[in-house]
């Protein structure tokens, strides 16, 4: 059978033809439509390292010296004292498991965004390795810990981090798993140093990857624990509160009373207007403000209005196929062919038209690729800038098979369902009736 459609297809090249322009075109413009809707989506499916149930930022906002409610009495350290005294407040909730102080770009989803260039050596020369890496810093003392508050466990064993002692005298550092990896090659560098801005870092332990934004993959992380908060006139914009609730409290109820009872306490000193942002929001909105639900929004149209076109362009075309076949189909029906070898054979036809249209179209796709430079992503670009080779997304050759795979199977399902109906309507005519008509 498969000999005979193939001559049957070659004797209908000049239809079949326009198929195959048609189909080649919709080729490239659906894969250029679906190329970030995957790496988007892919990127979203990888666990964000952190834990976002029952998590909460808390945003200080203080008076500005022309505000007649200003007091000019706070001074800057008395305004330092005034933030420990709001963190202990929330600490000592009833709701409240752990709370900790970090900087405002030292937590997930935030619109901030802190980093630097680690090296192996202070010296400039060819054996010292470069990496670009963010860092996020918190307050130690008073029982706080970044990684408890959010819920990030060590890379090894999965267990929780505890802060040691000797971290307080600033020369050490946490590092993430993503780091650990394009860095020294192996997550197991617990002792090993680093310098950043000249200043050496020994490497206190390794915790999991982790997403600073949650349409992104993981990038190298450094988390420096701080022993002390520095009087400034401008601290609530320097550190933030972040706190997590006790498992089973219920978030609604507690987010009300916070409102209702705890934020007026908070307004101690020159600080005002607490506002408390859950995780999950941080997380909405920074997908909103970054204009990514929107992009995914406008891929997700372009790539429906493709498909829906491809849909009715084949049906379309297999109908008027199918009606100037009606004989031959009769004939195949009174030789003894039953409906569904009707149906198998018009669906072998098309899955051949599109697998041959398909594989010139990646051609054109090939092409792209190298003129846009996605396939330009030297070793050096991964070791200097950060990205890692160990998801697909940074893997040219991966990037290029996962997205044409995914492009084929939705060109070739919407191809198939167009062209099973006409034929299925066509293939349950009596043999008389369609020969009688011819």
């Amino acid at each position: 059978m498969f000999q005979n459609i193939l001559h049957q297809l070659w004797n209908q090249r000049r239809q079949n033809g326009w198929i195959l322009l048609e189909l080649i075109a919709v080729t490239f413009f659906l894969w250029t439509v679906i190329d970030p809707v995957c790496v988007l989506t892919g990127n979203r499916l990888i666990a964000p390292g952190f834990e976002s149930e029952g998590r909460y930022v808390l945003t200080l906002e203080a008076y500005e010296l022309n505000d007649v409610r200003y007091r000019k009495e706070v001074t800057d350290t008395a305004q330092r004292d005034n933030l420990l005294r709001i963190a202990g407040l929330i600490r000592r909730c009833p709701e409240v498991a752990d709370l900790t102080i970090v900087r405002p770009y030292s937590f997930p989803n935030c619109m901030s965004w802190s980093g630097n260039t680690l090296t192996t050596d202070t010296l400039d020369n060819a054996q010292t390795r470069k990496l670009s890496a963010q860092y996020y810093e918190f307050y130690v003392r008073d029982g706080g810990n970044l990684f408890r508050t959010y819920g990030v466990r060590e890379a090894i064993t999965g267990r929780d981090i505890e802060i040691p002692e000797d971290c307080l005298n600033g020369d050490k550092a946490f590092v993430s798993a993503t780091l650990a990896r394009r860095f020294y090659g192996t997550t197991d560098v617990r002792g090993k140093k680093f310098f950043m801005s000249g200043k050496p870092y020994e490497v206190a332990g390794v915790f999991g990857e982790f997403k600073h934004r949650d349409y992104r993959l993981p990038f190298p992380l450094v988390v420096f624990p701080m022993s002390e908060i520095k009087p400034s006139s401008y601290i609530n914009w320097q550190w933030t509160v972040v706190f997590r609730l006790k498992d089973g409290v219920d978030a609604r109820a507690f987010e009300k009373r916070f409102r209702e009872e705890v934020a007026p306490q908070l307004q101690i000193g020159n600080f005002c207007y607490p506002e408390l942002i859950s995780f999950n929001r941080q997380i909405r909105d920074a997908l909103e403000n970054s204009g990514t639900v929107n992009k995914l929004r406008v891929q997700y149209a372009l790539a429906g209005f493709a498909l829906l076109c491809i849909f009715l362009g084949m049906t379309g075309t297999f109908w008027v196929r199918c009606d100037a076949r009606r004989g031959e189909i009769g004939l195949m029906r009174s030789l003894g062919a039953t409906k569904r070898d009707v149906r198998k054979r018009f669906l072998v036809e098309a899955w051949l038209l599109v697998t041959v249209a398909f594989l010139i179209g990646l051609v054109a796709v090939a092409q792209y690729v190298v003129t846009s430079g996605m396939a330009d992503l030297p070793e050096e670009s991964f070791r200097s800038d950060g990205l890692d080779t160990f998801y697909w997304q940074n893997r040219p050759l991966a990037h290029f098979l996962v997205v044409s795979s995914v492009v084929y199977v939705l060109l070739a399902a919407v191809s198939l369902v167009s062209t099973l109906i006409p034929v299925s309507r066509i293939a349950r005519e009596e043999p008389a009736d369609a020969l009688r008509d011819e």
